[in-house]
């Protein structure tokens, strides 16, 4: 971030804080570490860690073809699966659940349901699933959650992520060439669109948040 200009870097740093905001651990375990599929490969194994730690019960992964994701080399889910295999060969099959199908955060959820409602009715939203940590990549935790929300209100979410930085995931995103700030940017525009359309829980933007996001809407692209 050290290219950038004082306040375009302090734009970004308050938008990534804000959109990356995780939630308390939860004081006992949940019912699944439900992971919304991208390139980013920690996730999986970090549900594991989840699930090792006795912290969630089962693990769900959701993706299919999503924008941006065509470079893993297969559907988000399934690869992610394999990624958890090779972190955590002793978690059992049993335990983990893919959805396949979805290409954006409103599938993933409504279409897990499906799934779940279908071929796993005792692991149900709001039946046995109850409780959920969600893991998303950090730019889009916020809207996960608002999502869920919207769509799954008898579900308690909770958000949860690895270590990471700005700049770690700013370089990740440069290596599958999408521009960073642009990102942030659309995450926002996302968050406040999809809730004047009813797609998600509507959530006001701080005005500090506000402001970043019209700091970094304006800057010059590049």
């Amino acid at each position: 971030m050290n290219d950038l200009e004082p306040k375009l870097r302090t734009a970004a740093a308050r938008v990534f804080t804000y959109l990356a905001e995780a939630d308390a651990p939860p004081a006992s375990p949940v019912d699944a570490a439900i992971g919304f599929g991208v390139f980013d490969l920690a996730l999986p194994v970090y549900c594991g860690e989840l699930f090792v730690a006795g912290q969630v019960r089962r693990i769900i992964f959701t993706g299919g073809l999503g924008a941006g994701t065509g470079q893993l080399g297969g559907r988000e889910s399934d690869v992610w699966r394999d990624a958890l295999r090779r972190s955590h060969p002793a978690i059992p099959d049993h335990a983990v659940i893919l959805e396949n199908r979805s290409t954006n955060t409103a599938e993933n959820i409504s279409f897990t349901a499906e799934l779940l409602a279908r071929e796993y009715p005792q692991h149900a939203f709001g039946v046995g699933i109850q409780s959920a940590i969600i893991v998303a990549s950090p730019t889009r935790l916020r809207r996960v959650k608002l999502t869920m929300q919207k769509l799954q209100p008898a579900v308690t979410v909770i958000r949860q992520l690895p270590p990471h930085s700005l700049d770690e995931q700013r370089e990740l995103y440069a290596a599958n060439r999408v521009d960073f700030l642009d990102h942030l940017a659309g995450e926002l525009d996302r968050i406040v669109g999809y809730a004047a359309r009813g797609w998600i829980t509507a959530e006001p933007l701080p005005p500090e948040i506000a402001e970043a996001h019209i700091a970094l809407k304006q800057r010059q692209p590049g």
